[in-house]
């Protein structure tokens, strides 16, 4: 009910009371029904919003029963669900050249380490002339090594990019040390 111009202005304040009653009300009844869980549609096949704000409506805080950090948590927790696993990890180039190095099993000669160079890109180089000591001018950091190939049949066998690792069955390839270097 909108007060009435020649209407008084306690009759006014009346007028308007009620109608933030009826308003009140209205909320709280029909106008905005409120959804269970167990009503809330699975929310993954929408495209138009990312998934880490798609939480079901009686969570959210237009639903009213829920916090800031509640709201933050449940955001985290939607997207920690959505998250694809980790990728196995791949045993660093140190401990592949480190394996050839000392394994009695592999002839160091049949291994060449393929390592990017700044100006020139991939260059070849031997295990054997590989050198670890810093002071050296011919040293190559070992966070540059790409690859690790046998000679023997052209095959690598440690690839940083494809997470290849046939030494000590890390990263994608899943196998078990395949060190057959004779």
């Amino acid at each position: 009910m909108a007060p009435n111009r020649d209407s008084t202005p306690e009759q006014m304040r009346r007028d308007l009371d009620i109608e933030g009653q009826d308003m009140t009300q209205a909320k709280n009844n029909d106008a905005f029904p409120r959804v269970s869980e167990a009503e809330t549609p699975i929310l993954d096949s929408l495209s138009s919003e990312s998934e880490s704000d798609l939480i079901p409506v009686s969570l959210s805080k237009r639903g009213g029963h829920m916090s800031k950090a509640q709201l933050k948590r449940a955001r985290k927790e939607n997207k920690s669900s959505t998250q694809q696993p980790a990728t196995p990890s791949l045993r660093p180039a140190q401990d592949i050249m480190s394996r050839i190095r000392h394994d009695p099993t592999i002839q160091i000669s049949n291994f060449v380490v393929g390592y990017e160079d700044r100006h020139c890109g991939i260059m070849w180089k031997s295990v054997e002339e590989w050198l670890d000591v810093t002071e050296e001018e011919d040293f190559i950091p070992m966070h540059r090594i790409r690859y690790f190939k046998r000679r023997s049949d052209d095959h690598v066998v440690w690839d940083r990019e494809k997470r290849i690792d046939e030494i000590f069955g890390s990263g994608v390839s899943g196998r078990t040390g395949s060190t057959d270097a004779t």
